[in-house]
């Protein structure tokens, strides 16, 4: 699944919670980047468990991260499975999780594209 890159995160915004600071900016991406993979085997491997109690907590997880980072979209998936897994919903958890997956992925593809950048906001 690809998205708009333009509407994955909301970068000014981002940038200005970090009170323009270019580092800590870049720090903050690049851990995201870097957690991504494993982040993500673990929401998968929960998921395919259906242990709905991680999911809880992975989702939930995520979802404080997205805020903080002003990734709106996959802060609002994130939710969707936390209180999806909260229910026991296991057929939502099972719709909603792959979607959260893949924009998780194309959020660091496209955080990682931003990092290199000279100018991150260019």
């Amino acid at each position: 699944m690809v998205h708009d890159d333009n509407t994955l995160i909301d970068l000014p915004k981002m940038l200005e919670r970090f009170d323009h600071d270019l580092e800590l900016f870049r720090e903050v991406m690049d851990v995201f980047v870097a957690e991504t993979p494993e982040r993500s085997r673990r929401i998968a491997e929960a998921a395919a468990r259906g242990d709905m109690e991680q999911l809880v907590r992975l989702a939930h997880s995520l979802k404080g991260v997205c805020g903080t980072m002003h990734a709106e979209p996959l802060r609002e998936l994130s939710f969707q499975v936390e209180m999806a897994a909260r229910a026991g919903d296991a057929q939502t958890v099972a719709e909603k999780a792959p979607h959260l997956l893949a924009m998780l992925g194309d959020l660091a593809r496209h955080l990682t594209t931003v990092a290199a950048r000279e100018t991150p906001l260019a």
